[in-house]
């Protein structure tokens, strides 16, 4: 999977070949071909391996709610502000007109990443001090405000990187923006 990213990265989704993958694996094209049918395949999976690994990002639950979603964001935008996957996102975006369409998520799987994020802001709301009646939709809420904007400006091309303190302060704002509005409202005595 390495040596693919770098290939797609490196030329773009037309310019790779199984050829230069299976070169950069240090395997025969036959031995990839074993295991990929094809490049559209491999690029397929390439993204999925992306996805599994956002949904295997954990969540310091033993940190109070503030750092461990700031640790949280930290750890996600580290992956999806990277230049690799940046890359990656263009081409599948430039691609996806002439992709066959990804293959459904095996059964028992959701169609949408679940991230341990969900489940913990669920967690959160358990507690009676935060109101999360959707918590999926609120972790997506949190992720777009915190990271959404840097995400989009790398994507387009108008930013070629996020420097560290604006990326620090946006997540920290966020966190504390996103809990104070999370906030379950306080019974009147």
């Amino acid at each position: 999977m390495a040596a693919a990213e770098a290939a797609f990265v490196a030329q773009g989704f037309r310019l790779t070949t199984m050829d230069t993958v299976a070169r950069g694996a240090g395997c025969s094209k036959k031995t990839l071909y074993k295991l990929f049918n094809s490049k559209e395949e491999l690029f397929q999976e390439l993204l999925a391996t992306s996805r599994r690994a956002f949904e295997r990002l954990p969540v310091a639950t033993t940190l109070p709610p503030e750092e461990a979603l700031e640790a949280f964001l930290a750890d996600l935008a580290a992956m999806i502000l990277r230049d690799s996957h940046i890359a990656l996102t263009r081409i599948a975006v430039a691609e996806a007109g002439q992709l066959p369409r990804p293959l459904p998520a095996p059964a028992g799987e959701p169609e949408i990443a679940r991230l341990a994020l969900d489940d913990y802001l669920a967690e959160l709301g358990r507690t009676g001090a935060y109101d999360m009646p959707d918590p999926a939709e609120a972790a997506r809420m949190l992720i777009g405000m915190a990271l959404g904007a840097f995400h989009h400006e790398l994507l387009a091309g108008l930013e070629a990187r996020v420097p560290e303190d604006t990326l620090a302060r946006r997540i920290r704002t966020s966190v504390r923006i996103f809990l104070l509005g999370c906030r379950a409202p306080v019974a009147m005595a």
